[in-house]
């Protein structure tokens, strides 16, 4: 219990916002951007986390289809149906470069595939430059205003001519306030880009051995529409093949 009976909780949540009220316009103006930068901080990892779970299973789902299914038009369908799935994504888009382009040779297969990883893991983290930078200023914002209310501490005690705690503790109290504000706000965000940017690594490694995978699949036609007796029957809407640099080169 605290002072007259009062939990001493309450007694510190009513001297916290009363300093907050009686803060400077410096001061609150400090608070008000930590704590956009804190809620903003939040929303994104909170987002990010959902994105990868749904991310996760959606994948593990895939990855059972993709071992049981030789059709690359079936397994490039699934994009729709599990828009979060990195795996379906390179696969639909893999089958779109094919049918535009026709041949594909495997040199041009490697550079299209590692292109089309890079993208994901661009648009994977997006948003972390945020993260970074809030973990960066947050603190020193919080510097500011702690400089900042030492600073009008030693001026009230040259105007009144005392060094009492009643002059100075104000001052200090703003300081301190501002200084917790920063950690607060800096915290969760490193917290949340290092937590985000390892989830991303392990991806992507999940990520490029599928798409080894993938691509030796290609190169040896184990898909129905790669198969050589239907690219020589010369049916409608399968004339797609991989081919080796040396067969592209002597068809050139």
């Amino acid at each position: 219990m605290g002072f007259e009976g009062v939990p001493i909780f309450l007694q510190l949540s009513d001297s916290f916002s009363s300093l907050i009220s009686n803060a400077g316009v410096l001061a609150k103006s400090i608070l008000a951007i930590l704590a956009v930068l804190s809620v903003v901080s939040w929303t994104i990892i909170v987002e990010k986390f959902r994105f990868f779970r749904r991310s996760r299973r959606e994948s593990e789902d895939y990855r059972k289809r993709f071992n049981a299914v030789r059709s690359l038009g079936e397994l490039s369908g699934e994009s729709k149906r599990l828009p979060d799935c990195s795996e379906a994504r390179l696969v639909a888009s893999t089958w779109k470069e094919m049918g535009a382009n026709n041949l594909v040779n495997v040199s041009f297969l490697d550079k299209y595939l590692d292109s089309e990883i890079a993208s994901l893991v661009a648009e994977w983290e997006s948003y972390l430059i945020f993260l970074a930078t809030t973990a960066t200023v947050s603190p020193f914002l919080g510097l500011l205003g702690t400089v900042w209310g030492i600073m009008s501490s030693f001026l009230s005690m040259g105007v009144r001519g005392s060094a009492s705690l009643y002059v100075v503790g104000p001052g200090i109290a703003e300081a301190l306030i501002t200084t917790i504000f920063g950690l607060g706000a800096a915290i969760p965000a490193v917290v949340g880009y290092n937590y985000i940017l390892r989830v991303i690594r392990r991806k992507e490694d999940r990520l490029t051995a599928f798409s080894a995978r993938f691509r030796n699949r290609l190169v040896e036609k184990d898909f129905t529409e790669l198969e050589r007796e239907r690219v020589g029957a010369g049916k409608a809407g399968a004339p797609l093949t991989v081919s080796s640099d040396r067969e592209a080169r002597h068809e050139a």
